[in-house]
């Protein structure tokens, strides 16, 4: 069934206010009309009875007032006429004591006519009873009309709204009201149906996306299990190579340090040999234990970085000759940093040692430090070969190392790496253009 847009239902609903007002408006002119004939009738009446009393004054006998009284009977709705004439009875014609009574006075006696008239309703009631009826039939239709064509309609939306807001989207609202009314209720409907069909792609598409990733972890845990493998795989064959070529070397100075003939001083010769392979063995111990340690710093330990760098540029002296070797310090203004002052001196002491290997013992090394936001920049550039391009990106990584065999283990790096990241901070490793450059990121305190 087509309805009616809210508009036209607003003005049929209106127009037939208007028609019931204006119906009880007629009704009401009606009544004043027929009231004010009532009243010319009993003027008129008044107006006989006036004429009867003068005619009465000659001879108010029987006979002339019948005769007088039978000529204006049925005539402006008159009813009855009686002569009042007191102490004598008074004289009657027609139906008397019946309606409205008009009166004339006269020397004769008063002469009375009754007119046939309605019960008589005051005006004001009446007007009262149209106001009343008329407002009362305007406030129902437009409580009526409001009602079923805007109020319930979209009380029933704003309900089904709440309940779609809520997470219920199994939700419809009838299709009922103006022909906009309605119109918004299939949308709510489309609308609440395109929801629900997301919703259910929505599910099927989360449930793919949990499996993906379930796939995609044990993808992962695969990828990273045979990193592990693969780090432990070259961390034995390091270890295997670093102590292996040490402890060949000791097992053929030990045969050879057997021999009964064996001249005294070649004997103190590879005793003097086993006893640097032995050391050897033992460094790479201690740099693997220093790797592997697990203890953190304190929470509370700080350190002052500017006094760090010093030490360690004091410790490269007694290990390298560094008559040919310049070290430049850059440092600013710089707050503590977090970490205790042996692990990070055992940082920087370890970059200037890799930078003087690398320059052969020649060569200038820079040390810069300063402020970057909530972190201290620490940078030891040398002016030596460089990096080679194929380490950079596992330079940290144990045994991995750029020096000839014998002269590195490939460990001070990794530890390096290892103190840095267990403080919060990090270390990266490029090339500059006139060597290598280490940039260290450490935690303000």
């Amino acid at each position: 069934m087509r309805r009616l847009g809210l508009r036209l239902e607003l003005i049929l609903a209106l127009s037939i206010a208007f028609v019931v007002a204006f119906t009880l408006l007629g009704l009401a002119a009606v009544q004043l009309g027929r009231r004010g004939r009532e009243n010319e009738r009993v003027r008129d009446a008044q107006a006989t009875a006036a004429a009867l009393a003068a005619a009465l004054e000659d001879e108010p006998t029987q006979e002339r007032f019948d005769r007088l009284a039978d000529a204006v009977l049925g005539q402006g709705g008159i009813r009855g006429a009686e002569l009042l004439r007191p102490p004598h009875p008074p004289l009657a014609r027609g139906v008397t004591g019946l309606g409205h009574p008009a009166e004339a006075p006269s020397s004769r006696g008063t002469v009375r006519l009754w007119v046939r008239t309605p019960q008589r309703v005051p005006l004001h009631n009446l007007l009262l009873l149209y106001v009343a009826v008329t407002g009362g039939a305007i406030l129902l239709l437009t409580y009526l009309a409001l009602t079923f064509l805007i109020v319930r309609p979209i009380d029933l939306l704003t309900r089904a709204s709440e309940r779609l807001a809520r997470g219920s989207l199994e939700v419809e609202v009838p299709i009922e009201g103006a022909a906009e009314v309605r119109r918004l209720a299939r949308t709510f409907n489309d609308m609440a149906r395109q929801l629900r069909a997301d919703r259910a792609a929505l599910e099927a598409r989360l449930r793919e996306l949990e499996e993906t990733t379930r796939e995609l972890e044990a993808a992962q845990e695969q990828v990273l299990r045979s990193a592990r493998l693969a780090s432990v795989g070259r961390l034995a064959a390091g270890v295997a190579h670093e102590i292996g070529n040490p402890l060949a070397a000791i097992l053929g100075l030990v045969e050879l340090a057997r021999d009964e003939e064996l001249d005294p001083g070649d004997r103190d010769e590879f005793l003097a040999r086993i006893h640097k392979e032995t050391e050897r063995i033992n460094t790479i111990i201690r740099d693997l234990l220093d790797f592997a340690r697990q203890e953190p710093a304190p929470a509370d330990a700080t350190a002052d970085l500017a006094q760090v760098i010093e030490d360690a540029v004091q410790l490269v002296a007694p290990q390298k000759d560094t008559q040919k070797l310049v070290i430049q310090q850059r440092v600013e203004d710089t707050p503590r940093v977090r970490g205790s002052a042996d692990r990070l001196t055992q940082v920087v002491l370890n970059l200037l040692l890799n930078a003087a290997d690398a320059m052969a013992g020649e060569g200038e090394i820079v040390v810069e430090a300063s402020r970057d936001a909530d972190f201290v920049r620490l940078a030891v550039s040398d002016t030596g070969p460089g990096i080679p391009e194929e380490l950079l990106t596992e330079i940290f990584e144990p045994f991995v190392t750029s020096k000839p065999v014998g002269q590195g283990t490939g460990l001070g790096l990794a530890v390096c790496h290892t103190i840095v990241e267990r403080l919060g901070g990090s270390i990266k490793a490029t090339n500059s253009e006139c060597g290598a450059r280490f940039e260290v990121r450490l935690p303000a305190a």
